[in-house]
């Protein structure tokens, strides 16, 4: 009788390892099925942060010129939203940083592009949203919006 308990209890411990096993597989599976992380490539992340805080530092610039013009309510949004920290804040989760939504030198290329011509409008074509006129810059808005 010994033999047949030592060989149910093997049975039991044996399916008791295997239904941990499998719960474990089933969590973990679950866990891993986050948001696409894309590609940690750190020079383009390194890049695409300085672009990022040129193009909120010359946006910063232009709402100065043009402070009081903004209604009040708006006027701590906006300041927080432009502030350098939390620009790059919000850029870090942003498809263009990690990469996500097209083709990586797509991304990279026509984020360089759109920051180039932003960087060389006024302040007032920014604020008429010419922009958005650039065909770099409605590519990578797309790539943002996806």
């Amino acid at each position: 009788m010994k033999p047949l308990n030592s060989i149910i209890n093997l049975q039991r411990n044996f399916k008791h390892s295997l239904f941990f096993i499998v719960c474990f597989g089933i969590l973990f599976s679950f866990l891993s099925c986050k948001k696409e992380k894309g590609i940690n490539q750190l020079d383009w992340q390194n890049e695409s942060l300085r672009l990022t805080a040129d193009l909120c530092k010359k946006f910063r610039e232009c709402a100065d010129q043009n402070w009081k013009s903004i209604p009040e309510n708006l006027q701590k949004f906006t300041e927080g939203r432009l502030e350098e920290a939390n620009c790059q804040k919000r850029f870090r989760e942003s498809n263009a940083y990690k990469l996500i939504g097209a083709d990586p030198l797509q991304i990279q290329t026509s984020y360089r592009e759109c920051h180039k011509q932003g960087m060389d409008l006024t302040c007032d074509d920014l604020q008429a949203g010419k922009l958005m006129n650039f065909p770099s810059c409605t590519a990578f808005q797309r790539i943002q919006n996806r």
